[in-house]
């Protein structure tokens, strides 16, 4: 009797969304647009006022980090990339792909040298707002953890469906570790953290505490966005 052929799965990429990678490079190009405004304002503000000069300066230094930073998730974007070929995955990870920065990896890993996949919700909060990401690790026997990226929330979700079709391909066993608080550093700019992967577990109440603080995160921003029209329009600006 013949044996019935293997069924190899068909290449898969991953990347994140054509409209997404756009939308996110104007914005850094309009960013950096009104940052090169507030230099030119600030400039001819010195010649008024030293104070008022000082001040503009600072706005424009303010928009400068801003347009450094969005200019850096552009590039994050368009450079993120991820093809499964039979039992390999060929990733090209930049080093942002979360809030927090990670080692750039640029190679062809043999998925049959890890022996399960690792997530864990990773919680930041500053000055009100909590917002999260879900991070994914592929771990080796030994341990050895290579952290594939995570997905933040109110953006579609890349590494959720590179996980599932890696998982679909090896039968790969998802732990999910739980959630942790990470730190925000300047309000996830500069000098966010989160635990080692080794950490463990918030309770389930604490838990559940952070999920409804997330909740309310898009309504203060609504409010917070609110209010700064009503004070502009109040202002006559």
């Amino acid at each position: 009797m013949t044996e019935a052929p293997l069924s190899i799965p068909p290449p898969q990429e991953f990347r994140p969304s054509l409209a997404g990678r756009i939308g996110v490079g104007l914005a850094a190009l309009f960013i950096g647009a009104l940052a090169l405004f507030h230099i030119v304002v600030a400039v001819g503000a010195f010649a008024v006022n030293f104070f008022f000069g000082a001040a503009m300066a600072s706005i424009a230094a303010l928009m400068i980090a801003l347009t450094a930073l969005v200019a850096k998730e552009a590039v994050s974007r368009w450079r993120l990339y991820a093809r499964l070929e039979g039992g390999r995955l060929i990733a090209l990870l930049p080093r942002r792909r979360g809030f927090i920065d990670q080692p750039r990896v640029r190679a062809e890993i043999a998925l049959s040298d890890y022996h399960r996949i690792e997530t864990r919700l990773e919680s930041f909060s500053s000055l009100g707002v909590t917002t999260a990401q879900r991070a994914y690790a592929l771990v080796k026997t030994n341990g050895e953890r290579l952290t594939l990226g995570a997905d933040r929330e109110m953006l579609a979700p890349f590494f959720a469906n590179l996980v599932a079709a890696i998982v679909s391909r090896t039968g790969l066993p998802v732990v999910d570790r739980g959630a942790v608080d990470g730190d925000p550093g300047l309000l996830l700019v500069a000098k966010q953290s989160v635990p080692d992967w080794t950490a463990s577990s918030l309770a389930a109440d604490e838990i559940a505490k952070r999920e409804k603080r997330r909740a309310r995160t898009p309504w203060i921003i609504i409010a917070f966005s609110m209010l700064v029209i009503l004070s502009r329009a109040l202002s006559g600006n």
